[in-house]
Order: C-alpha cells, then sequence, then structure tokens
C-alpha cells in the first residue's frame, strides 16, 4: 500500500491532497487547526478575511484536479465577474477600457473557497483530515529518505509514508528541519515589500444588490502607494482592501477608510463605500517581503519530501498570484505523478523531485519577478533591481496604451496577466513601434 500525508490544509494542501489520491491509496492531510464546519477564518491563516482571489488559470486548475468545483462553489454563494466589465482594473493613472473580455472570475472569502474545496475533496473516500495536529518532525533513513512524520495531536504519534508534501506555507517549520538534519539552505531571492493591507467587511446598500462588481485601484508608482480593492463576495457583502507601504500604513476604523478613499487617485470606490454599513471589525496585515526558494538547487535533498505553494514562494499579494500558483503548483504534481508511472502501473517515486521541483521553482520565480518589477518602482523596495528593468517598464507603459486603442491588445494582456496565455501572444515589437513614444 502506498501512503502519502500533506502537511497543511491550506489551499495548496488541499489541492496537493486532490492530486495525490489518484495514485496513492490513501492520503492523510495534517494540519495544526481545528478546521470549521462553516466558512469562517481560521487562526492558523491570519491574512484570510483579507481579500483574495483566484486567477482563471488558476481556476482551472482547481477544476481539473477536482471536476465539479466550480459548479459547486456557484452554488455555496461564488459570485460570478464578467472581466472588464464587472471586475475593472485602474494602473497606470487610469481605469482599463470598459469592455467584456471573455471569460469570468469568481469571487467570495478565501474561507468559502476552501470550505469548498475541502468539502470536495474529502469526497474522494481514500482522503482524511486530521486536526490540530502539530508537525514536530520527519523520520527519514540514514540514506536521506524521508518515510514519514512525527506530529503531536492527543499525543505523540508517527505516520509512515511514502511521499511528504510540505504545504505548511509562509511559516514552515521544514526548511529549519532540513538545516538542523545536515541538508543545508536553499537558496533564494526576495524583495523587501514592506506592504501593509487592512480589510474591512460590509453590508451592500439596498441601492447596490444584485450587482456584483469588483474594482482593483493599483497606486500609480512611485509618486503613489496608496491603493484599495472592494469586491463583492457571499451574503451580499462586500470586501474592501485597503493597500500602502513603507511608514504609510492603512486604517483600521471607518471614518479612518473613508478618508483613505476619499484621498485615492480615483473617486469610485469611495463614492461607493461611503454609502456602506460595515459588517466587522478591520483586519490589518503587514508582508515585509517577497520571496522564492530553490529547493532542487540543494545538495542531497531528501528523497521523499516536496514542497509546494508558499514555502517555495511568496508574492505581493497586490497581484493575487499566490493561491493560483499553489494550484499550478498542485497540477503540476499530479502531471509529474504521470509522469512516473511504471511500466506495471506503480509509481517511480525516485524520479519525482527532478522532474517537479524545477518546474514549479520556475514558475514561482516568474511570478515573484513580474512583482519585484512593480515594488522597485519604489526606491525604499529592498533587494536587488531586476535586469532590463527600464526596458521591461518601457513596454509595459507602451502595452497600457496600445490596450485603450486595441480592444485585441486588450484582450490578450489580460489573458497573459490570467496565466491563460504566454506573454509571447503579444506583438512586442508592433505595440512598441506604434505606442512606444510618450506621445502616442
Amino acid at each position: 500500500m502506498r501512503n502519502a500525508v500533506v502537511l497543511g490544509a491550506g489551499i495548496g494542501g488541499l489541492l496537493a491532497a486532490g492530486a495525490l489520491s489518484r495514485h496513492f491509496e490513501q492520503v492523510v492531510v495534517l494540519d495544526r487547526d481545528q478546521i470549521p464546519d462553516t466558512p469562517v477564518s481560521r487562526v492558523g491563516v491570519p491574512q484570510g478575511p483579507q481579500v483574495h482571489a483566484v486567477m482563471k488559470r488558476g481556476e482551472l486548475a482547481i477544476e481539473n484536479i477536482l471536476p465539479g468545483f466550480r459548479g459547486r462553489l456557484a452554488a455555496a454563494g461564488g459570485t460570478s465577474l464578467r472581466v472588464g466589465l464587472d471586475f475593472r482594473v485602474f494602473e497606470g493613472g487610469g481605469w482599463h477600457p470598459r469592455r467584456d473580455l471573455g471569460f469570468t472570475l469568481s469571487s467570495q472569502t478565501r474561507a468559502l473557497l476552501e470550505q469548498v474545496i475541502r468539502e470536495r475533496l474529502l469526497a474522494n473516500g481514500n482522503v482524511t483530515l486530521r486536526q490540530r495536529q502539530r508537525f514536530r518532525g520527519l523520520t527519514s533513513t540514514a540514506g536521506g529518505v524521508v518515510t514519514g512524520v512525527a506530529f503531536e495531536g492527543e499525543g505523540a504519534e508517527e505516520i509512515s509514508a511514502d511521499l511528504v508534501i510540505d504545504a505548511m506555507g509562509r511559516g514552515s517549520p521544514i526548511p529549519d528541519w532540513l538545516a538542523r538534519n545536515g541538508y543545508g539552505e536553499a537558496p533564494s531571492v526576495a524583495t523587501g515589500i514592506d506592504l501593509y493591507y487592512s480589510t474591512i467587511l460590509f453590508h451592500v446598500p439596498e441601492r447596490w444588490r444584485g450587482e456584483p462588481w469588483c474594482l482593483v485601484l493599483r497606486a500609480t508608482a512611485p509618486d503613489q502607494v496608496r491603493g484599495a480593492t472592494v469586491v463583492s463576495i457571499e451574503d451580499d457583502r462586500w470586501l474592501l482592501s485597503m493597500v500602502s507601504r513603507f511608514d504609510d500604513r492603512p486604517p483600521t476604523t471607518v471614518p479612518d477608510c473613508l478618508t483613505f478613499l476619499e484621498g485615492l487617485e480615483s473617486p469610485e470606490i469611495y463614492e461607493r463605500i461611503r454609502h456602506a454599513e460595515p459588517a466587522a471589525k478591520a483586519r490589518r496585515f503587514h508582508i515585509p517581503e517577497s520571496r522564492v526558494r530553490f529547493f532542487e538547487r540543494m545538495p542531497g535533498y531528501p528523497r521523499g519530501l516536496l514542497p509546494l505553494g508558499d514555502v517555495i514562494g511568496t508574492f505581493n499579494p497586490l497581484l493575487a498570484q499566490g493561491m493560483s500558483i499553489a494550484a499550478i503548483h498542485a497540477e503540476t504534481l499530479g502531471e509529474t505523478l504521470i509522469k512516473n508511472v511504471d511500466a506495471a502501473g506503480g509509481l517511480d517515486l525516485d524520479g519525482l523531485a527532478s522532474d517537479y521541483m524545477p518546474a514549479v521553482s520556475a514558475l514561482s520565480h516568474r511570478a515573484w519577478s513580474t512583482g519585484a518589477y512593480v515594488d522597485h518602482l519604489y526606491p525604499r523596495t529592498g533587494g536587488e533591481r531586476p535586469a532590463n528593468f527600464e526596458a521591461y517598464h518601457h513596454f509595459r507603459k507602451a502595452l497600457r496604451r496600445a490596450m485603450e486603442a486595441d480592444p485585441e491588445i486588450h484582450r490578450r494582456a489580460i489573458r497573459v496577466a490570467q496565466m491563460l496565455d504566454p506573454s509571447s501572444v503579444l506583438p512586442r515589437d508592433r505595440i512598441l513601434a506604434e505606442f512606444g513614444s510618450e506621445g502616442a
């Protein structure tokens, strides 16, 4: 019998378990939290109440791992938003043109998203979720093969596993365990973003009910640091997140919130929120850095252990990449398992890490780099400025002008941003030739 253990019951861990359930007879998911029966935020996910979004590519990955997910999410209260019409973005000093771009996104609280994924996963009869289990360490052989997990619940326990997935997030203790046990540290790159965001839940005013929408206002760097997102969620509520950087921290009271919104570059969010009544107190969260680790570069990395999601990369949340990257990591895990099925129908676990880890690291590094190009528009950002920084932003300005003038370029650009298409679908030379000058 082949057994797999997943550490962490967040989005990435649940989806990893879904991918594993097709190849292992038993999959056990361990989490330190008491998992709620209703969609409420968990203690172990302090950023949970903030605005969370799944990009279209991430949504498709979840559906691929757990067929029927999208229908269940809609039935549970997920709100469908038409991108370009209901879902709009302000950046570069103006709103994107209002156009139907041909696809929808779902909006909801992270807690509802997690609950729907969890319920769909546990419908697979070979997946077990064990709650209130605190990780103590990994069991392994002298030859560097991970054989299971040691943890504490009602008492100290160990569980054997042919494969362990670390999905415990940015605070995972596994990197420290690797260092203590002679494996060293994974090389990494980081950007000091020093980002703060505060989120307040509001009741939708009567005049706006039945009109789902999302407005994303991104600060125009380097002169502006303040932005905001407001989105329709389940149960006739709006979720508002206000973001800023460095010494300028977003407020946590409704009067100060309105002052913050009134001072933004565009009045649209303020004009709606000023009519709404708060439904809960504000929560503030700080993200000091974004970072990517390259576990595949470690000498002698143990067999039988794979990282996933935020353990590999943490990103600027303003670009909404985190949950989608975790979903694609889980999808990649599933594809890697299929690739390593041997002639007899069994799994060749020896080849998993060499196939899986470079792929997910490259994916995370691309996402991290996208954020780094944006973050380094601010001189106070920490870390090394990306290569070709000026050329990148020259093209982004040209692309922004092209999106205004050309509906097809607009559609392609948003599909690239949603990870549906590679950046090569954008006619770079034509965009630079026609829109590359400031006066274009």
